[in-house]
């Protein structure tokens, strides 16, 4: 995983000291390596570059964070450099080189063709002669910012290596395809999430496919990634999402995080031991929050106060994470969307609303909501997140699951009924596949904490945020 950049100069001068700006920017961790590429040459980097001997108006970087990234990016093939961000689940193949080979004839062709056949979570970014080419999955779980100004159009993986060249930046919507030159700019919405017709079948028979579905995406995760650490709360989403990785070869660790005297963390660790995993179990203090409030506003890059709260664990995990040296980091974050875990889908669904419809809008706008955040917040403590949720095949599924499968009466307090249901059948206790639902932001007591720092302050959250992002 790590960091894209692109840059078109608008007047055809040189754009090298601006891609160096934006890979410079990129993050606060240190990178193996870095890339630079035009469409004919690419050179790399290990460490920080210096400079760079390449020059031109269209310009691609990368910053790779991971010592095993194969092949090393930018990957230059013939009149084209690459560089592909994400992983694509429909082949055991180094996926830079798998989307290199779908775009050896045709950039602008191949680009679209990802988009419409391959399931994955990606972004692909290609210089071609005069002109950028990108592309992003439908689900959309991968960042990529676009903006220009007077002199410059420019691409990257998060709001501040735009605005270090002077650009603000806006995301750019799963599913499009963008080229842009000197002179022209084209977004297309090639491909977008569709709501599926309603399962016609049984309660077994429905129990049968998503296992069939949470094994096949297990098993591809674990073939291509091997080994991992999973943001692990004990309830039922991270532990479906543990179990199942751990039964397809995964070699995982778990990791817990929360503020002191919660006891969620003994629930966590219950359920560890009986998915027969190691854990470890972080522990902050409220001053800890607050001092790691600036690097969280800093990976969020919006004082959005519940935004903040909810990216806090991922933060730990995936700096545990790191420091034990893994790469990845697993999530069961997406399965409320799409199995109806929030209280407004009952309430809806009570009042005779279409809840379906809302899981199915919450799912597609689940990229700019939820995802951005956590991806964002983990790639910038050196992991990346994967959310197995988030595969097409379960979500498309998950969603034509009918509401009654997934809610019960206006005062049931567990919603997602089928996800429940298939944790009970891998024999998960009911202490685990029954826990009801608290938002991480509640369940970590980082809410808790950010309301007596504000306090402190004489500010409510929201202030204090706004506050801390302005400087």
């Amino acid at each position: 995983m790590g960091y894209i950049a692109g840059v078109v100069d608008k007047r055809g001068e040189d754009a090298s000291e601006k891609i160096m700006q934006m890979l410079q920017v990129a993050s606060r961790t240190e990178a193996y390596s870095h890339g630079i590429a035009d469409g004919n040459n690419s050179e790399s980097f290990l460490g920080v570059p210096e400079f760079t001997s390449l020059s031109g108006p269209i310009l691609i970087g990368s910053k790779n964070i991971h010592v095993e990234e194969h092949p090393s990016q930018p990957l230059n093939q013939g009149s084209q450099s690459l560089v592909f961000k994400g992983i694509l689940y429909d082949t055991l193949e180094p996926d830079a080189l798998e989307a290199a080979n779908t775009l050896v004839d045709s950039p602008l062709n191949g680009v679209r063709d990802l988009i419409n056949g391959r399931k994955g979570a990606y972004v692909v970014t290609v210089a071609q002669d005069n002109q950028i080419i990108c592309g992003l999955d439908h689900i959309g779980p991968i960042p990529l910012y676009y903006g220009e100004n007077s002199e410059t159009k420019a691409v990257a993986s998060n709001r501040r290596m735009l605005t270090s060249i002077g650009i603000k930046g806006s995301p750019v919507q799963p599913g499009t395809l963008l080229r842009f030159t000197e002179k022209t700019t084209d977004k297309q919405r090639i491909r977008s999430l569709r709501r599926p017709e309603n399962i016609d079948g049984t309660e077994k028979a429905i129990l049968d496919q998503l296992d069939l579905l949470f094994r096949e995406v297990s098993e591809i995760l674990a073939s291509k990634l091997r080994r991992g650490a999973v943001a692990f709360s004990g309830g039922v989403d991270s532990t479906l999402i543990a179990s199942y990785m751990s039964e397809a070869g995964a070699q995982l660790e778990l990791i817990t995080t929360g503020l002191e005297n919660r006891p969620e963390l003994d629930i966590a660790r219950d359920a560890a031991d009986h998915l027969d995993l190691p854990i470890h179990i972080e522990v902050f203090t409220v001053e800890e929050v607050e001092k790691q409030l600036d690097d969280i506003i800093y990976s969020v890059e919006e004082p959005h106060p519940v935004k903040i709260g909810v990216a806090y664990p991922f933060h730990w995990s995936s700096k545990k994470a790191f420091s034990l040296g893994y790469e990845t980091v697993f999530s069961g974050n997406g399965a409320d969307e799409v199995f109806g875990g929030y209280k407004r889908y009952q309430i809806a669904n009570a009042a005779g609303e279409d809840a379906g419809a809302m899981m199915y809008q919450d799912t597609v706008d689940s990229w700019i909501n939820n995802f951005h955040r956590d991806i964002k917040t983990s790639m910038d403590q050196g992991t990346r997140l994967i959310l197995a949720f988030t595969h097409p095949d379960i979500i498309e599924y998950g969603l034509g699951i009918p509401v009654q499968h997934k809610l019960t009466g206006a005062e049931d307090g567990l919603r997602k009924r089928i996800l429940r249901k298939l944790a009970k059948r891998k024999g998960i206790p009911d202490k685990f596949s029954d826990r009801p639902k608290k938002a991480a932001q509640y369940s970590t007591g980082v809410n808790n904490a950010l309301r007596k720092i504000a306090k402190r302050k004489g500010m409510n959250v929201r202030e204090l945020i706004l506050s801390r992002f302005k400087n």
